[in-house]
């Protein structure tokens, strides 16, 4: 017997599903993601779920307030221009008081 397939949304996932796919996505669905077109055209995201007798397509979307921005995104991705600074002085200023110890120590 052939498994039912069904294209659902996340939002629309009974408590059954929503337990289903939490044992199987633990720790985030990153790398387990599916991209497809819908009747529209547009793009959609979907994660795999599967029971006894069905295999969904739950569709993850991002909503528009949970999207990042570029500068967002080069924030989470690369340190600030200022906090590299800081870092910078901070090395160079360890290494010459441990530079300073070991001259007069010698």
């Amino acid at each position: 017997m052939e498994k039912k397939k069904v294209v659902t949304d996340y939002s629309k996932l009974n408590d059954e599903l929503l337990k289903l796919y939490d044992e199987t996505y633990p720790t985030g669905i990153a790398g387990n993601t599916i991209r497809f077109p819908n009747a529209k055209g547009e793009i959609v995201t979907a994660v795999r779920l599967e029971t006894a007798d069905t295999i969904f397509l739950v569709k993850v979307s991002a909503k528009p307030k949970e999207v990042l921005t570029e500068e967002q995104m080069d924030e989470l991705v690369r340190p600030s221009e200022k906090e590299e600074s800081e870092e910078d002085e901070k090395s160079e200023e360890e290494g010459e008081s441990s530079g300073n110890r070991s001259m007069d120590e010698d």
